[in-house]
């Protein structure tokens, strides 16, 4: 009995996720959506669309920063927000990334991260 308990609270932690975020291939969420999980302190450029704008549809973990990049390679999706088109606090923390929120990115973006901040 008790090792189910552990195996169940131990399994609920591999289900963290820094933001999750609706893509859209173009501006004022139009186009194709598709939502995008980003892990803790990774990037994900696999299965990402062309992404002109998202929707915040919840937060994500404290003190890190969604970071959305126009390079597609994982070399280039790198901790440098001055090469980012755009990021902001994934936590609520943000004037600008709230929930529910239609958020218009600065260019085209392939790869998305996180960084904890």
């Amino acid at each position: 009995m008790h090792l189910g308990r552990l195996f169940v609270l131990s399994s609920l932690d591999f289900g963290v996720y820094s933001h999750k975020g609706r893509a859209f291939t173009g501006t004022n969420c139009s186009g194709q959506a598709k939502e995008i999980n980003v892990w803790v302190n990774t990037c994900r450029d696999t299965a990402v669309p062309k992404t002109r704008s998202i929707r915040v549809p919840e937060y994500g973990g404290h003190r890190q920063r969604a970071t959305f990049w126009a390079e597609q390679i994982s070399a280039h999706c790198g901790f440098m927000w001055q090469n980012s088109n755009s990021n902001w606090w994934a936590d609520g923390g943000s004037n600008k990334f709230k929930k529910g929120l239609c958020i218009n990115l600065s260019g085209t973006c392939n790869a998305f991260s996180s960084v904890s901040a």
